[in-house]
């Protein structure tokens, strides 16, 4: 009986109602143990109505265990519409749910995606609700186990325009509150006086007894029904009881009248789960009692006997049992559980002969291995890295405990628990002080480190581990010095950089396979451009560019990211930029999403230095969003710091500080020095862009006193030319000059044509040689792709021929920049632009702010996919986004591009410079 709650009921009616309109909704239901939830949940399916089909899941701590349990629960009634979702999800979600071959088995498994599962289950709670209304109810949230619950959230995070409403239901404080503080809450307090008392009306409370049972229970309804079946609850001085409490001990007391062999057949059906009647009985014998027994817990209203389960009235009831019996009796009981259950029921067998064992126990830590692969193949990592870590606690040889505890950490961290990998391998290398089990936990603790960790430990183990590596697998060794490399760009450190190529050039003969040379080479010559060897870092990056046809890095999604360092390094024009978007679909494809992160990351740095802004904008956002979701702390702070930088050539001055702050912040933390300069270059960017030319120089210097201190001398980095400029603006022409000479060293040194057309700019700012310095600056902008950089120049050299009293060839310079800067929405330079053009007499015509709405990052990576030919259901899929959200922003684009089909837009495509990708 549902007394109250007017107003929750009003909330989740509300979100069905929008569900049935064709809206999607999301509402996480917060309160204590016996609040209600469960009956409100049960009120919102009793009110859906037959046109709503309700999708229903409930966790339990038996079953938290267990791998997909509760997403199983939840999807059972929709999986007829499986093979309606692409390939590779339908496989892999069929495995996850134990429902094809590859779920069990002694054969290693390639690491999967855990991310697929999710984007199946998002596709097939979109394609159901094409049909009908869905009403999605998860009943305690926090028992559910952890795969289910990140496939659960990441569904009803992307759904927006689906006949789709969610409602999950959690305790405060519980472990899961943190994965859903972005939902809406509904909280849901103690009954007022007045519900309370009808809700016990019937049991004939005096006044003063009513009052009581209000205040003692605080409202709570199961607190208060509890104590008027437990009169001594409600006649004597409780004292500061907490009401959870105050339940459990009501429920110890009326276990306490059980009969004992009642009380052992309720004990065994507590710690079993959800088993079925057969397996239970056969548990229940073997403990001395039987199934018959359970009827005086059912007439004690302690559970309800089914046709083949037992279910307890409520969660706490089990709890409160499995709390009051003596461990000894429960790890006896466990052991006889692992043995009444079926032989094919690894999981269950897993969880109950760990339970039941106390230090090491070979027949345990060999079921345990058997849980691990079986989670680990069905991409449930969460569950097979807390099955190898006890696997490992059960291992009678120290190696084999390092073993398994270097493959728990691996699994922890594929299964998006980065803090609690770096714990697992932490372990794993303090008790092991040789060995290759170590040395594998030190690379393992290294690369993930690198992720989500601190930046110097991360490079300090790389480096620790592949010193003992080289000798026995110097290909190994390779991989570790490359990831070494990457991480001293991330620190800004040159010193480091210079040593650690040095050794990659001392391993590089004795490295044989062709992966490990290719990504050798890329990694020292990124350590070269870093360090001001350009010329030959540009040359070992181009051999590796070209040794990599083979596919061998594409192929391996933990490496492939690689392939898109070296068009943004060298900044060039060539072939290699195509390879950017086909690495980025291929992940998206296989929804590799654990790897998306750095991969958009880079991405949204290249399509920011060329004309293809909003690209960058949407590559960084989503980019920040997966590695959030994915727990890569490195990965969301260096996108900030790019969207930031992104932001602020835009003039979007509120959101670039904001962005800037949180940037700075996760940088600091995590030692990221190379995000922190990128911050002083945008805020010296955003000032120059507003004019404020004295603020930018103060930006512009404490960015290059920073880079100084890590003695890194890459010309990329340096805001030498942009210095210069506002040098000029504010009247130190000495110090412009200065500045201007010492960066056309610099870039030199780089030999590449975006530093040499920057520092030719520089220099005909400084006033060296002018006409000849902008001209040739615009030679060099030819081979590179950046149109902004192009833009500014043709600006400079636009004013400084208005200032020469040269208007005509002025103006056909400025109005190339303002066409550009209007393109990219980069609006101070726009302003800028349009003043200089005005100066020279002539009258602008500008659109008015708003008359034409460019399309958001996310329209833009709909209509990109759109266009060029892929289906609906395949643009949903490679945006793990659901087919009507893709039709929403699909209606959006039209209208923005006044447009109104395919065809059209596949014309678009070909003309306009954002929509298409890059040729390759």
């Amino acid at each position: 009986m549902l007394v109250g709650r007017a107003r929750e009921c009003a909330a989740i009616g509300a979100l069905v109602a929008r569900a049935r309109g064709g809206a999607s909704g999301a509402v996480v239901v917060v309160g204590e143990a016996g609040i209600g939830k469960s009956t409100l949940l049960l009120q919102a399916r009793e009110a859906a109505g037959s046109d709503v089909q309700v999708l229903a899941t409930a966790g339990a701590e038996p079953e938290r265990d267990l791998p997909f349990a509760g997403l199983a629960q939840l999807l059972r009634p929709l999986l007829g519409h499986l093979d309606a979702l692409p390939a590779v999800q339908a496989d892999a979600l069929a495995q996850a749910l134990a429902l094809r071959p590859g779920g069990t088995g002694e054969a290693p498994a390639r690491a999967g995606e855990r991310f697929v599962i999710s984007a199946a289950t998002l596709g097939l709670i979109s394609r159901a609700a094409e049909e009908r209304p869905l009403l999605l109810l998860v009943d305690d949230l926090h028992h559910l186990d952890r795969p289910s619950v990140d496939a659960i959230l990441f569904t009803a995070r992307r759904l927006l325009t689906d006949a789709v409403a969610v409602v999950l239901a959690t305790r405060p404080g519980a472990a899961v509150g943190e994965l859903v503080a972005d939902l809406d809450r509904l909280e849901v307090g103690g009954l007022s006086r007045e519900e309370c008392d009808a809700l016990v009306v019937s049991r004939g409370l005096s006044a003063t007894q009513a009052e009581r049972l209000h205040a003692v229970s605080e409202g709570n309804p199961l607190a208060a029904l509890e104590m008027v079946r437990t009169p001594d609850l409600l006649a004597r001085d409780l004292g500061e009881i907490p009401v959870p409490r105050l339940i459990e001990e009501a429920f110890t007391g009326r276990l306490g009248s059980l009969p004992p062999l009642a009380r052992t057949a309720l004990t065994v059906a507590a710690l079993a789960g959800d088993v079925d009647l057969t397996t239970l009985g056969r548990a229940c014998a073997t403990a001395g009692s039987d199934l018959a027994h359970l009827a005086d817990a059912e007439q004690a209203e302690l559970v309800d006997l089914g046709l083949d389960r037992v279910r307890f009235r409520h969660p706490l009831m089990q709890a409160s049992l499995v709390q009051a019996t003596a461990p000894p009796l429960r790890r006896q009981l466990h052991r006889i559980i692992a043995d009444a259950l079926p032989t094919g029921d690894l999981d269950r067998r897993a969880q109950h002969l760990s339970a039941a064992t106390i230090g090491p126990d070979g027949e345990a830590a060999a079921v345990l291995d058997a849980a691990t692969a079986s989670a680990a193949r069905r991409r449930a990592y969460a569950v097979a890295s807390q099955w190898g870590e006890r696997a490992a606690h059960a291992s009678e040889d120290p190696e084999e405990r390092t073993r398994r505890l270097a493959l728990a950490g691996e699994h922890a961290w594929l299964g998006g628990l980065a803090d609690r990998a770096l714990e697992i391998f932490g372990e794993a290398v303090a008790g092991a002080p040789t060995g290759p089990a170590r040395r594998r936990a030190l690379a393992l603790r290294g690369v993930v480190g690198a992720r989500c960790g601190s930046l110097v430990e991360a490079r300090a183990l790389l480096l620790e581990a592949s010193g003992p590596v080289a000798a026995d697998d110097p290909d190994l060794a390779v991989v570790l010095l490359a990831e070494a490399v990457y991480l001293c760009v991330y620190l800004c450190d040159g010193a480091g950089a210079r040593t650690v190529v040095a050794r990659l050039d001392a391993l590089r003969e004795t490295a044989t396979a062709p992966r490990s040379r290719l990504l050798g080479d890329l990694a020292a010559g990124i350590g070269r451009l870093m360090t001001g060897d350009g010329e030959a870092g540009a040359t070992q990056m181009r051999r590796a560019v070209a040794a990599a046809g083979t596919g061998d890095l594409i192929d391996d999604p933990r490496w492939r990211g690689w392939l898109l360092l070296p068009p943004i390094w060298l900044r060039d024009s060539g072939d290699s930029r195509a390879l950017v978007d086909a690495v980025v679909l291929d992940a998206r494809e296989r929804a590799a999403l654990g790897t998306l992160p750095f991969l958009l990351f880079h991405a949204a740095r290249d399509d920011a230095t060329t004309d293809r802004w909003t690209s960058a904008e949407g590559a960084y956002r989503e980019a920040i969003a997966l590695a959030r979701e994915s727990g890569q702390r490195t990965d969301e702070a260096i996108s900030r710091a790019g969207l930031a930088w992104l932001l602020a050539r835009r003039g979007c001055e509120d959101e670039m500080r904001a962005e800037s702050q949180e940037a700075e912040r996760q940088c600091v933390r995590s030692r990221l020095n190379f995000g922190r300069a990128w911050l002083r270059f945008a805020a010296g960017d955003l000032a120059a862009g507003l004019g404020r030319y004295e603020e930018a120089v103060e930006h512009f210097r404490a960015q290059q006193s920073l880079v100084r201190r890590f003695r890194v001398v890459d010309a990329d980095l340096s805001p030498a030319p942009e210095l210069v400029e506002c040098l000029v603006r504010v009247g130190d022409l000495d110090g412009a000059r200065a500045e201007a000479s010492a960066f056309a060293l610099l870039a030199d040194t780089k030999g590449q044509p975006w530093s040499r057309a920057r520092a030719h700019r520089a220099l005909a700012l400084a006033g060296v040689t002018p006409d000849a310095r902008f001209a040739a600056a615009l030679v060099e902008h030819a081979h590179s792709p950046d149109a902004y950089e192009r833009a500014r120049t043709q600006l400079a050299f636009g004013a400084h021929l208005r200032r020469t009293r040269r208007r005509s060839e002025a103006r056909e310079h400025l109005r190339e920049a303002l066409t550009t800067f209007d393109r990219l929405a980069a609006a101070p330079w726009a302003a800028q632009a349009s003043a200089e053009l005005a100066a020279t007499g002539e009258r602008v015509q500008r659109r008015a702010p708003g008359a034409e709405q460019p399309l958001t990052p996310q329209e833009l990576q709909v209509a990109r996919l759109l266009g060029e030919g892929r289906t609906t259901r395949e643009a949903a899929a490679a945006l793990f986004l659901s087919p009507k959200t893709v039709e929403y922003h699909l209606r959006h684009a039209y209208i923005k591009l006044g447009i109104s089909s395919r065809a059209e837009l596949a014309a678009r495509l070909s003309e306009d410079a954002e929509l298409r990708a890059p040729a390759g």
